[in-house]
Order: C-alpha cells, then structure tokens, then sequence
C-alpha cells in the first residue's frame, strides 16, 4: 500500500508530465535579413522597404506560392525550360527590429517574428515590375497650350510617376524626343533602341498632343453655347529590344468653361486639377495609362544579363522590380547574325533568339539579382547582353 507522500509525489509528476506534453513548445523566434536602397525617399522610406524584404522572407518559409507561366517549350532532348516565381503566401503583423545598419546606399535590417503567428497573405502580387522610359510628348499645334507651363515634358513626368504608383511599373524619364513619324508613333526603331539601352528599359513610351482647341459646347437644348475646350493625346508604347510598336491609344477629354488655365498653375497640382480643362487632362491621362498599362501586362518580363562568374550571372532586375530568390526565368541568347525583315530591308523588325535554359535566383538585391544557371553547363555559352525571361522557351 503506498503512502500518502508517494502518491502525492506520483501525482505531481504525472501532472508535469502532461503539462509538457499538451503545452505549446516556446519555440525561438526565427529572423531575416532584409535589404533597401536609400534613394530619394531617405532613409526612413529605405527602412520601411528593409523591413518588407525582411518579412517576404519570412513569409516564404512559412508559406510559398508557385506560379509556373503556361506552356510546352522543349529542347531536342526533350526538357521543357519553364518559368516559376515564388512568393509569401503567409505574413506576419507583429514583428521585432533586432539590428539595423548600413553599407554604402543600402540599409540592412534584421527583423524577428514569431513563426507560429504566421498568416495567410490574401492578394498575392504575382507580377513584376517592368521598366519602362518616358520621353517629351510632341506638340503638334504649340500656340494651343501657351497657357500651360512646358506641357511637352511636363505631362509626360506625370505620367510616369502616376505609373509608377500603379506598382506595375520602374520608370525613368528621358529629356530626347522621338519624332513621331507621318502616322503618328516614331518609325525610327533604331533611336527607339538605343534609347532603350540608354536608360536601361524594357519599353519606351513616347506621345503626342494631337489637340487642344477651344469650342462652343451647345447647352440649354441648343439656345446658347458654353466656352469649351478638348484635349487629344496619342499614346506609344515601343518595345526597346525590337523598337517594334507594341502599343497605341488616343484620349480625348473635354472641360467645360473656360478657355484658360494660366501658367501659375504647376501641371498636376491641385490648383491645375481644379480648373475645368487642367481637370480633363488629366483624366485622359490616368485613361491612357490605364490602357497601356492593359497592353503591356501580357508582355512578358525580361532583364538583361549584366555579368557572368561562373555558374552565376547577375541580372539588371531586383526586388524593385519584384524579383523573388526562388524565381526562376528562361535564358536568351540573341543571334545578331539572323535579323528578321519585312518591307523594309532596311529595319529589322527583329533578331531571333536561342534558349540556353534557366536561370533559378539564389540571392536579391535592390537593383540586380543573382541566378545560378541551370544546366551549368550552357554557363559557357552566356554572356552579358543576353536577356532573361519569365515565359516558356520554344527550344531549337
């Protein structure tokens, strides 16, 4: 018969023992290391962007998402070179900065978080972030828009930065002009290419105003008529590789009562929206980037390839850009020997291109990242100037 000690001692064992067992483990809160660029923002925008790198992160290892471009490329040997990107299916609210600092332009932030507090991320974002240059618009009739300050850059500027909040787009400005041609977009490929190397850009978008006449706009059932005026903007859209146009659009936009706007009114600014034509300039404006924006999403995403070590390249595409390590994308070799033509023997509409394979990305940083080339051996075959793509290869 046990005593009463024994059963007691066995009793606060037994109690131990189920504790440990039904008790959640206090696991160590796990980190990364996330990395910005201190641009304009300052370092208070760097940080915030360190932050999110940091928590992507994260939010891979708890959960991923896999998109795999649709298609049936495939080589002589029969693999099929597809495309892939992986992004954070989970998240984390509540977060801890355990050490920051900075090297050069680039702030570091090392972040910690309780995994067991992982989320489900909703609204997974599986796009990339194109680049894109913006040229001055062509004025076709100047007198026009002597009321307005330096129209030909300024709208275009506003452009670009209002693409550049959609989230789909890294845009940069240029101070050339592409002449429109005859018809309207430029017929000159070879400026539209070099232009495109220039500032490191996928597609070149260029414009025109094609019109801004003033009007009697009838009101009352036609017994009087209101001063008026309309807006028509014609909107390019070029591919830098080809100089091929990609896409075409025309706006036009009317505001009713008045004639004027008045050059103390900065483009874009609240005073400008106010007035009845600056308020419908820009409503062609955000009109004409929401339909480039529809034309350039089913283009596919390229970078260039900007050196070779190895089994390694480095790509002129990074987390700005949304390019996620885990990523994969499909290795180009252009062959500037086999141009394409059409009517005109003299601009090429194109250069064919050879798949090599893939490239899988191992390591991201703000402006370029680093893939590591599968086979390794079409590593001997890849140069700078080659071109990555998230689309599926039709093999040789």
């Amino acid at each position: 018969m046990p005593s009463n000690k024994a059963v007691r001692l066995f009793g606060s064992a037994l109690l131990a023992l189920l504790f440990a067992v039904h008790a959640p483990a206090l696991a160590a809160p796990a980190e990364a290391e996330g990395v910005a660029l201190i641009d304009e923002g300052g370092a208070a925008r760097a940080r915030q962007l360190a932050i999110r790198d940091a928590l992507d992160q994260l939010g891979l290892r708890s959960a991923a998402r896999v998109d795999v471009a649709a298609g049936s490329g495939t080589k002589p040997a029969g693999k099929t070179l597809e495309s892939s990107r992986v992004q954070p299916a989970a998240e984390f609210d509540n977060y801890t900065v355990v050490r920051e600092w900075q090297t050069g332009q680039l702030l570091h932030v090392r972040v910690a978080v309780k995994e067991e507090e992982a989320r489900p991320r909703g609204n997974v974002n599986l796009a990339y972030r194109k680049k894109i240059v913006v040229t001055p618009f062509h004025v076709r009739r100047s007198p026009q828009l002597d009321d307005i300050d330096n129209i030909a850059t300024r709208l275009p500027q506003e452009l670009l930065r209002r693409m550049g909040e959609t989230g789909k787009f890294l845009g940069k400005d240029s101070p050339y002009v592409i002449a429109p041609g005859t018809t309207g977009p430029a017929a000159d490929t070879a400026a539209v290419r070099r232009l495109a190397a220039l500032y490191d850009s996928q597609f070149v978008v260029s414009g025109e105003i094609v019109d801004a006449s003033n009007f009697g706009k009838p009101a009352y059932y036609g017994l009087v008529k209101k001063d008026a005026r309309r807006i028509e903007i014609a909107f390019y859209v070029h591919d830098g590789l080809s100089g091929a146009l990609v896409a075409r659009r025309t706006v036009v936009a009317e505001g009713v009562g008045e004639r004027r706007i008045g050059r103390d009114k900065p483009f874009g600014s609240a005073s400008f929206a106010a007035t009845p034509f600056g308020g419908a300039i820009l409503r062609a404006l955000d009109e004409g980037i929401a339909a480039i924006a529809q034309d350039i999403a089913p283009l596919p995403f390229m970078a260039k390839v900007v050196q070779v070590q190895g089994e390694r390249i480095f790509i002129d595409a990074g987390s700005t850009s949304s390019v996620t390590p885990g990523d994969q994308l499909v290795l180009y070799r252009l062959d500037s020997r086999q141009q394409v033509y059409g009517n005109d023997p003299l601009v090429p509409l194109g250069t064919v291109e050879a798949p090599l394979g893939t490239v899988s990305i191992v390591q991201v940083q703000p402006g370029f990242a680093i893939g590591k080339i599968e086979p390794a051996s079409a590593a001997k075959q890849v140069s700078a100037g080659d071109l990555v793509r998230f689309d599926v290869a039709v093999g040789p």
